[in-house]
């Protein structure tokens, strides 16, 4: 079974997702399908630059101020260790590009692992505080997927797959994603949002058994925020 997730590695609700995704397969037990993960990337900042901003100084001007911002920090905070992630943002989260995120993301769909380059890329945001556009950080990340730090490198010091990303940027575009994480099951069946597992698992069932196409919809980021 073929699934697609759309996803940016600074979305806290991609994070949690990705891991209630995993629950909802693993709700099926010996019945779950085998499936082959496709990540496409997704800028929700595409203005941001490789100079860091400290996160809540992003946020309190995105948002409306430090309120709100802390608001949504400790929502966000408390749901991800409720389902056993590490997110800290007392970590000195900064805002910039995650398109050498994405690039990386790329390489190691072709030459490693990328579902473990993303759980990478995401541990050192939210956990960490590192620096998603920090060539130290990518090579790091890249380690957890199989990817030599050399690869890494002259992958980050060329121009490759960088218009293969900005295509699939463009193709989110086109197809009308406006917000992440988005799963795609068997290009029918769409989940949007970090959704509860048995959401993920009855979508899933309902693919297995042919059923028609359906759409849910949870808390998600999109470019004017995360849903909270």
């Amino acid at each position: 079974m073929r699934i697609d997730i759309w996803s940016d590695v600074v979305c806290p609700w991609c994070w949690i997702g990705k891991h209630r995704f995993q629950r909802g397969l693993d709700l099926l037990g010996p019945g779950a399908p085998a499936v082959e993960v496709h990540w496409h990337p997704f800028q929700l900042d595409p203005d941001a630059g490789t100079d860091p901003v400290p996160l809540r100084q992003a946020y309190a001007a995105k948002f409306g101020g430090p309120e709100r911002t802390e608001q949504i920090l400790s929502y966000t905070q408390s749901t991800a260790r409720a389902e056993g992630l590490p997110m800290d943002f007392s970590r000195g989260q900064v805002r910039v590009t995650t398109l050498p995120a994405h690039r990386l993301m790329w390489l190691a769909a072709r030459e490693g692992d990328a579902g473990a380059v993303g759980e990478a890329l995401f541990r050192a945001h939210f956990a960490e505080g590192r620096n998603l556009a920090d060539p130290a950080t990518l090579v790091e990340a890249g380690a957890a997927g199989g990817l030599a730090a050399e690869r890494i490198r002259a992958c980050l010091d060329s121009d490759e797959g960088l218009a293969e990303v900005r295509a699939e940027l463009a193709q989110a575009q086109a197809m009308g994603i406006r917000a992440v994480p988005t799963f795609v099951i068997d290009g029918r069946h769409a989940v949007q949002g970090g959704q509860a597992p048995e959401v993920f698992a009855q979508a899933l069932r309902q693919a297995m058994a042919g059923s028609a196409a359906a759409t849910a919809a949870g808390e998600a980021c999109g470019p004017d925020g995360c849903s909270v």
